[in-house]
């Protein structure tokens, strides 16, 4: 479905079902230079068990209009404008790398909207080397090269996917060679910059899942572990023989974890 926000249209994949005021609200944040469809995995099977299934893609991402926002805080301010656009008082969020800093940035003042928190490849900080951001910048291809490189798990380089013809690799290589011009740099800059991630965590009072792949380059295990030491009711859970892209990966593992927040 879409929506116009600032007159602007923003998708939103629903898992193919209607809304339903009555079901609870799941709200899905992907990683930079990405769109919603990397949660094409998990939105079906949970928007079929009676839970409102809204994966964004953030402007100047996927089907969305506008310009890509600059800044992590920049972001999670659109969620909650988006969340007041649905009229919408509470929902759990999932969030994938970038996805899960923006998830963190929400509950700085609106921890009374946020039911929990999964977050998926996620550290205490996120450094980009300048070399990434010079590709991202001005060579997409080598950059969409590197990142799905160090993304993914050794077996996942093979093969190796539950869904039959699924080239992982080669994939998230075209997703992130899709995003419009400067929009992976962006994205990369934004994360770089996001200092706050510790600071928010210690003062977080909700229920948080971090899911972590064992393969992690981008977001090490021990950066994960770090976040999850300075959250007061957090869950560290990590998933052997898969790297950053653990929704795609392991799809089974990982939609099994977000479905249980709602039993």
């Amino acid at each position: 479905m879409q929506i116009k926000i600032n007159n602007e249209n923003i998708n939103i994949r629903t898992g193919g079902y209607n809304i339903d005021n009555n079901n609870p609200y799941f709200l899905l944040l992907h990683g930079a230079g990405m769109d919603a469809s990397v949660w094409q995995m998990q939105t079906r099977y949970l928007a079929n068990r009676d839970i409102n299934i809204l994966a964004i893609d953030l402007p100047g991402h996927g089907l969305s209009e506008g310009n890509p926002l600059s800044t992590i805080q920049e972001m999670s301010n659109f969620i909650i404008e988006l969340l007041d656009t649905l009229n919408i008082k509470t929902t759990s969020v999932a969030g994938h790398s970038m996805g899960s800093l923006i998830a963190i940035d929400l509950l700085k003042n609106n921890e009374k909207r946020i039911n929990n928190l999964t977050l998926l490849g996620t550290a205490s900080l996120m450094p980009v080397h300048p070399d990434l951001i010079e590709a991202a910048t001005n060579n997409l291809s080598l950059a969409a090269n590197l990142i799905t490189d160090w993304s993914f798990g050794t077996k996942q380089h093979l093969g190796n996917h539950p869904l039959p013809g699924y080239w992982m690799i080669d994939s998230s290589i075209q997703l992130i060679k899709q995003s419009r011009k400067g929009v992976l740099a962006k994205d990369l800059i934004a994360c770089n910059d996001y200092k706050d991630a510790l600071t928010v965590a210690s003062n977080i009072d909700k229920e948080v899942i971090i899911i972590s792949g064992k393969e992690d380059k981008m977001t090490p295990v021990k950066k994960a572990r770090e976040l999850n030491d300075n959250i007061k009711n957090s869950n560290l859970i990590i998933i052997e023989n898969v790297g950053h892209m653990m929704m795609i990966e392991n799809p089974v593992k990982v939609t099994q974890i977000m479905h249980d927040l709602f039993l």
